[in-house]
């Protein structure tokens, strides 16, 4: 693959990554909460919008290139959503969600672990 390529899909293999991930469990965790501004709901709002607005830069009716400026405009917010939620909210309400996503992954760890020390197996053993 050249490196046009590859740049074509910089944006989706982002979203693959588990960081990237990690950072949109704690948004749609931060979009629930409460205590959190109201302005968390802004941008998805605005992406909506955009995206169901007849006005386009690129019209819709070019079949496959119209619906890609959509596409990557979702995509590109939902990136832009995830560095602007954990800044609205505050640092205790952020810590609180981390700490519990951290202990979601330790718990689910020990378990996967726990259940694969046991090796059940039956042997015929013929002479």
């Amino acid at each position: 693959m050249d490196r046009r390529t590859t740049a074509a899909f910089a944006g989706a293999s982002a979203l693959l990554d588990r960081g990237v991930r990690d950072q949109l469990r704690l948004c749609w965790r931060l979009l629930r909460d409460d205590r959190v501004s109201p302005l968390k709901y802004l941008l998805p709002t605005l992406v909506g919008l955009y995206v169901l607005s007849p006005l386009d830069p690129i019209p819709d009716f070019l079949m496959g290139i119209g619906q890609m400026d959509d596409f990557g405009i979702a995509i590109a917010s939902v990136l832009l959503l995830t560095r602007i939620i954990p800044k609205l909210a505050p640092a205790e309400i952020v810590d609180e969600h981390l700490r519990y996503m951290d202990n979601d992954c330790r718990t689910h760890h020990r378990q996967t672990k726990a259940d694969s020390d046991v090796i059940e197996a039956q042997f015929n053993v013929r002479r």
